[in-house]
């Protein structure tokens, strides 16, 4: 299969760090944790990090409007 075929078929989300979703809605790290620990924003979890994809963070965006 070539490359081209192969980027067409496998859509890859740009995952989206605690830091920068923190930096992004402008609150601190512990808050993003304390949002995680409240099901109100659900990670990505590799290994122990924690990250967020960018459907996730609009979504939590949404819901505060």
């Amino acid at each position: 299969m070539p490359a081209n075929e192969l980027e067409a078929t496998v859509k890859v989300p740009r995952l989206v760090t605690l830091l920068e979703v923190a930096d992004l809605l402008r609150v601190s790290p512990h808050t993003i944790r304390a949002m995680v620990r409240q099901n109100r924003l659900r990670p990505v979890r590799i290994c122990r990090r924690l990250l967020f994809s960018q459907d996730e963070i609009a979504r939590l965006l949404g819901r505060a409007k």
